[in-house]
């Protein structure tokens, strides 16, 4: 019995010491302290880089955190960095860097840059495609007959509705469909 209480004791008090640990980290870059964890929010104060943070709770893709000097607000979560605060000496994860840090005290510049498309196929490719009618037999088998449909929907409790059609003028098409 004593056995039992001591281990009951100690699990007790290791839970109450991690517990009550706060997850710290660091901001990214320089960031708006927000009131509420929304853009237009109330900026609190500007926090700047490698500014050290106590995470006190998480709230989608806002954290609420508390500042050295004890301000409290939110951060985007992709604006900070859990752990210790970033030294020159720790190049910011596990990962060694890649290219070795710049000399001077300019950061490299970077340019945001907005692609749309299809990558990896030239126009030549997409004119050139051809169907795969094995693929297309294939993916045929994949369907599902409609007593199968039935008995999908009946044990999923769905049951059929009648939707309106509109027409490209905005008008709707009388029957609809079920």
């Amino acid at each position: 019995m004593k056995t039992k209480l001591r281990l009951a004791f100690g699990v007790a008090c290791l839970s109450a010491t991690f517990g009550s640990m706060a997850e710290v980290g660091y901001t990214l870059r320089a960031v708006d302290l927000k009131a509420k964890p929304y853009l237009d929010a109330d900026t609190v104060s500007k926090l700047p880089e490698k500014a050290e943070l106590e995470i006190v709770s998480r709230n989608g893709p806002w954290m609420l955190v508390k500042t050295k000097n004890k301000q409290t607000g939110y951060v985007r979560l992709l604006q900070v960095r859990l752990g210790v605060t970033a030294t020159s000496a720790d190049p910011g994860g596990w990962l060694p860097p890649v290219l070795p840090e710049p000399t001077g005290s300019s950061r490299p510049s970077t340019v945001a840059t907005n692609t749309t498309g299809i990558r990896g196929f030239t126009e030549e490719d997409l004119k050139a495609a051809q169907p795969n009618k094995a693929e297309y037999e294939k993916m045929k088998s994949f369907a599902a007959t409609p007593v199968q449909a039935s008995a999908f929907a009946a044990q999923a409790q769905l049951s059929a509705r009648t939707l309106a059609y509109y027409a490209e003028d905005g008008k709707q098409i009388p029957g609809g469909k079920k």
